[in-house]
Parts: structure tokens; sequence; C-alpha cells
């Protein structure tokens, strides 16, 4: 049995309901899960009551928030958030609005630059979810501009694209802190992809921040070793998750792919207690 304490629903950008997300995570083998969407816990009610199903699968709460730094974007996921308060909720939706008048702006600068894409089809494509770079994409790929969603990030839409727009840049121990004023574990996400990480974990760890993906997506044996020597470096709790949205989406790992110990879910969850 495995952990996998990175997942998106339609909430986000994901392409399961929060609970045919649960259903399938635990037909992959999977007893402990965190619900991550993007700048939403919008999802967690809905998959705290498909789990009342099956009496041996744990849910965690969570939220992923994106924050910026000059040497790029650096995700920090948040466990066992207090949702019910309502300060927390609306900073989420102000972030939620801020993704919005972004996803605009890039379909605004890609039909300038030739690649016809209707807002109305990006709309349709994320449904109930909050707006993203993803459905964009998607829509890229339905209109023929691209072969694949990685394709459309990698030409168009990430961050050093044409189409990249910016949005209202938070600083990562902003997000940190955010996480701890609601009663939240900080955990940093896939650290591959953070740029000069072992000079910034220090103010991070300094901040609050109490953990890092180690068993993340498709990372190798090696990866995963230095990752896991840094959090003994740094006292960090190692975590980790497919960051699965959905296939051919994001970390393209398949649900419960990460092989994520079951042990490290629990060591969340001790983490928790002991906090409380």
């Amino acid at each position: 049995m495995t952990s996998d304490l990175h997942l998106h629903s339609t909430v986000s950008d994901g392409i399961l309901k929060p609970a045919d997300l649960v259903a399938q995570a635990y037909e992959a083998g999977i007893r402990i899960l965190a619900l991550t969407d993007h700048d939403s816990t919008d999802g967690i009610n809905e998959a705290t009551e498909k789990t009342q199903e099956y009496p041996d699968l744990i849910l965690i709460p969570g939220v992923e928030l994106s924050t910026d730094t000059n040497d790029g974007e650096i995700h920090i996921l948040g466990y066992f958030l207090d949702i019910k308060n309502k300060d927390l909720q609306a900073t989420l939706e102000e972030f939620r609005s801020d993704r919005l008048g972004r996803a605009q702006s890039i379909v605004e600068k890609l039909n300038h630059l030739g690649f016809s894409v209707e807002w109305d089809l990006v709309k349709e494509i994320a449904g109930d979810g909050s707006v993203g770079r993803p459905h964009i994409a998607e829509a890229l790929l339905q209109n023929g501009h691209v072969e694949s969603i990685k394709e459309a990030f990698d030409k168009l839409i990430g961050r050093n694209g044409p189409a990249y727009s910016e949005r209202r840049k938070m600083e990562p121990s902003e997000a940190v802190n955010l996480i701890t004023t609601y009663s939240g574990i900080p955990i940093l996400a896939h650290p591959r992809e953070v740029n000069n990480l072992e000079n910034l974990l220090p103010a991070l760890v300094d901040n609050g921040l109490k953990g890092m993906e180690v068993y993340y997506g498709l990372y190798s044996e090696e990866e995963r070793l230095g990752y896991l020597n840094l959090c003994n470096k740094f006292d960090l709790l190692p975590t980790g998750g497919s960051d699965y949205h959905g296939p051919g989406r994001a970390a393209e790992c398949d649900l419960g792919g990460s092989n994520t110990p079951e042990h490290i879910g629990s060591n969340l969850i001790q983490m928790h207690h002991d906090s409380t």
C-alpha cells in the first residue's frame, strides 16, 4: 500500500472530480492521500464524503500555492489547513481571481500571435474548476496548434514562452507564513524545478518550512536519495506524491506512481498530531 500526497481534481486543473479521484486512488492501492488543488480547498468536502465508503482510507486536506523568485516559480503545498476559516478562503479566492485574469491575458496574447484560442472553449474545458494554464494548453491541443500539453508549455505558455503572462507575485516565505497562519504544514513541492535549491532552503526553513517532496512523480532513485539527504541536512520531513492531474498532464505520473511509501503519509499525519 502507498501514500499519494499530491493530487489534483477538477476543482483546479485535474480531470477527475474529487469523489472519482478518491475512488480511483483507492483502486490504485493508495491508503493515505492528499487533495492539493491549486489555490482551492473546495473539493475537500466532496472527497471527504467519498472516503466514508473506504474505512481504511485516510484523506489529508491540502492546497498548492504558486510563488515566484528571481530564479523561477516555487510551489508550496499546505496540509491540514483550517479550511473553514473565512479569512483563508477569502485569500484563496483572491488567488483564483488572479489566475483568471492571468489566463485571459495569456489567451489574448495567443490570439495576437496567431494561435486562435476561444475563451469560451477554455472555460468549457475548465468546467467548474479554476481556469489555469493546463486548460489553455488543452485548448491549444484541441485546435491543432500543438501536439501535446507539454509542447504547449514548452513553446508557448511556459515561463519563457511568448504568451506567458505574470500574475500577482507571492514570495515563497509568504506562502509558508500563510499556511502556518492557518494551522497548516508547509511542504516544498517538486524540488527539481527549484533553481538554487540548497541556497534557498535555509531561509525557507527559518520561515517555517517543514518538509520537501522526495518521492515525487517519476524522479529517479538517485534524485530521491539526493533530496532525502537534503531533508536530513535541514531537518525536513520527506513527503511525496504523483502530482496527478490526468494522463499526459503535469508530472505524467499515474495515481500512486510515485511509489511513496505509506509510512511517509503516516509521518505527515503524526507531525500534524504533534503540532495540535
